[in-house]
């Protein structure tokens, strides 16, 4: 058989799923040019998960925090720190349905408690391993997590839900979908509820004392679409989601005291797509995104005075404010010839921010950006596949910048395919990081000011990727290896370091003996200090991973995942870091421990007589660091188990199930929620 009829017969009877997330071109996962794990509905289903970003650990690389109040840190290969600015995980664009999850609000990251999607409501989460800026900005610095959710056709009556258990688990569903003339209408409203964590650490793990945790969100999802003619259709999208959670960590101090956090975000979208001809298609998407943060609460910070003594300052702080973004995208697929395919695309995006706490001043925070991107798919015989890609982008804060992609894959053997791709990409920094200001400003008058934050001048991060990978299609075995060898370079990585003021804006803070003594500092600063983003560190990560699905029976199915990963970083120019001796060096050393340098996930899903279903998930990391001035979190396991059972009453169909997670142990900085039970009718 020939490797061009075999593909063909793969596009029907392969158990690799086609995706359309690496190139916006529809590929065989043996194809693409980047290396893609599908989240399908069945794990979805089976593992019991409350939330889109627990599904990503069973992804090769990627690393969650655990779920509490805070919007969950989602790295792939770590780099994510709350003091290196990226809090929110601005390196890994989040998309639903094509649109993106960048707020910026939450410095042009993704807030995880404002995700507008339920999990009943995915068909399939396509997750690329690498960098896609080529395809999707410069948020998908290294990876894209493509959520695609279900077509509303395929989700008409009723369905019910709810999901109670300890730590006051309290989540319930309700969705509603129809056809209303033409058009196919889907109507969800979603709850999630619980205590969260009541226990948190200070005084490095010392003390454990009560911290409030408890978190609801609710989300509202309407999606619509409509045919117009035989060639055009229409989608229409509306989405509100809401979460309300209590903070406060109040042991001997006043600086974190009880308060709440309220946010909220509302989208709307619409696409109209026309279909020219069987290999030709046009795609026209607007989207308008408004995000809103509240919680305002006094606090309490010591400073130092120039003559050495400490001096609280209490102020009002309010870490929320508002962000209203404007997208909208052209994107053009066509096949050229019978061995070429291409897609090409223009976008633009509008962005205003005002937010106290990242600027220290009332109005708005403008930036403009547009983008062309294309890619092209050549094969000049059966067994071997070129793709290569560029997107151009120009941002009005930190002007253009360019990425290319270029891989081949060579079909060896019908099943087992070889892929070697170099990229470029950029991560355009956030408003923060380009333009920020916070002041810490003392309520009595004449009382003096700290300048805790100044934006003094900073570029793009750029990462150049090479990478191996091995595609094989064991079928006598009912099983498939994906490997990916990679090495990433970032010769600019931004840290949020403390720097120099210059003379135009003094701070009165830091005591005078220290400022321009250089055995205690790496810089001095006459006229004071503030953090700053700054490109100041290079990075460089390098590893292999892998994961391995096997069915060694139509009732079973086993998804094994493991990540080894080497991070080496070191600073381009120390010097000008306005630090301690003593600090600098947990700089780099948080860089270096940001991820654990061996990952491993594994889920078994076993159907059983009598329409019941178990499910078995492990997760196992060694050692790394979230937080750069927080302590090594030692190597953890985590077991998580579902046991389910599916049933009929009249015209309904209904599913029982019970699920237990961090079965063994409390994981390090978290408790366990133990029990969850589900119940839910679908019509």
């Amino acid at each position: 058989m020939s490797f061009k009829a075999q593909a063909e017969e793969d596009v029907f009877f392969s158990s690799l799923p086609i995706v359309a997330s690496v190139s916006r071109l529809p590929q065989q996962l043996s194809e693409t040019p980047a290396s893609v794990t599908v989240i399908d509905q069945e794990m979805i289903r089976a593992s019991g998960m409350r939330t889109v970003e627990d599904l990503l650990r069973l992804v090769p690389g990627f690393q969650v925090t655990s779920h509490n109040q805070d919007p969950a840190n989602v790295v792939y290969h770590g780099l994510n720190t709350g003091l290196s600015g990226d809090e929110y995980g601005s390196r890994v664009q989040v998309l639903v349905d094509g649109r993106s999850q960048y707020s910026p609000l939450f410095k042009s990251g993704v807030n995880w408690n404002l995700l507008p999607v339920a999990l009943e409501n995915i068909e399939r989460i396509e997750v690329i391993r690498g960098s896609n800026t080529v395809s999707y900005g410069s948020n998908a610095f290294m990876g894209v997590v493509n959520i695609i959710s279900i077509d509303p056709s395929l989700t008409k009556g009723w369905q019910v839900s709810a999901n109670h258990g300890s730590n006051g688990i309290r989540d319930e569903m309700l969705r509603w979908g129809e056809s209303v003339g033409d058009a196919n209408v889907r109507l969800t409203y979603r709850s999630l509820q619980d205590d969260g964590f009541q226990r948190a650490s200070y005084d490095d793990w010392k003390t454990t004392t009560y911290a409030a945790d408890s978190r609801q969100s609710q989300l509202f999802d309407l999606r619509v679409d409509m045919p117009l003619s035989e060639r055009d259709d229409l989608q229409i999208t509306g989405t509100f989601a809401r979460d309300y959670s209590q903070y406060g960590r109040p042991v001997t101090t006043t600086s974190d005291p009880l308060r709440n956090l309220e946010q909220s975000s509302t989208a709307f979208g619409v696409q109209w797509r026309r279909v020219i001809s069987p290999t030709e298609e046009l795609r026209l998407r607007y989207g308008y995104t408004e995000d809103w943060a509240y919680g305002r609460y006094m606090r309490l910070q010591n400073i130092t005075t120039a003559a050495g003594a400490p001096l609280p300052i209490r102020f009002t702080y309010d870490p929320g404010g508002r962000s209203m973004l404007h997208e909208a995208e052209l994107e053009h697929r066509l096949s050229l010839s019978k061995a070429t395919r291409a897609v090409w695309g223009l976008g633009t995006k509008y962005t205003e921010v005002t937010s106290f706490a990242q600027f220290s001043l009332p109005g708005w925070q403008e930036r403009f950006a547009y983008r062309g991107f294309g890619n092209l798919e050549y094969r000049p015989f059966d067994a071997l596949l070129f793709n290569a890609g560029a997107s151009l982008e120009h941002d009005s804060r930190v002007g253009w910048m360019f990425d290319p992609r270029v891989s081949v894959s060579y079909h060896v053997l019908p099943g087992h395919t070889l892929r070697f791709g170099v990229a470029r990409a950029h991560r355009n920094p956030s408003l923060y990081e380009t333009s920020g200001r916070f002041e810490r400003r003392n309520s009595p008058v004449g009382m003096p000011d700290d300048i805790a934050y100044l934006a003094q001048g900073v570029e793009p991060e750029r990462i150049d990727t090479v990478e191996i990978g091995y595609l094989a299609e064991l079928k006598n075995y009912r099983a498939t290896l994906d490997l990916r060898l990679f090495s990433e370079r970032i010769p600019n990585y931004i840290q949020i370091l403390p720097l120099a003021l210059p003379a135009s804006i003094p701070d009165n803070q830091d005591r005078s003996t220290t400022r321009n003594d250089a055995s205690f500092n790496y810089a001095i600063y006459p006229y004071g200090r503030a953090d700053s983003a700054v490109n100041l560190e290079r990075v460089r990560i390098k590893g292999y991973e892998y994961q391995l699905q096997w069915r060694p029976f139509e009732t079973t199915r086993l998804i094994y995942g493991s990540a080894l990963i080497t991070i080496e970083a070191d600073f381009t120019d120390s010097s000008r870091i306005a630090d301690d001796v003593t600090n600098v060096p947990k700089i780099v050393n948080q860089t270096r421990d940001s991820a654990p340098a061996h990952s491993q996930s594994a889920m078994l899903i076993q159907k059983l007589p009598y329409d019941m279903t178990a499910s078995v998930m492990y997760f196992r990391a060694s050692p790394m660091r979230w937080r750069r001035n927080g302590e090594l979190i030692q190597a953890s396991e985590r077991f998580d188990w579902r046991a389910s059972k599916r049933f009929q009453v009249g015209g309904a169909k209904g599913e029982l199930a019970y699920t237990v997670q961090m079965a063994n142990e409390s994981q390090e900085e978290r408790w366990p929620r133990a029990v969850g039970q589900k119940f839910g009718f679908l019509k």
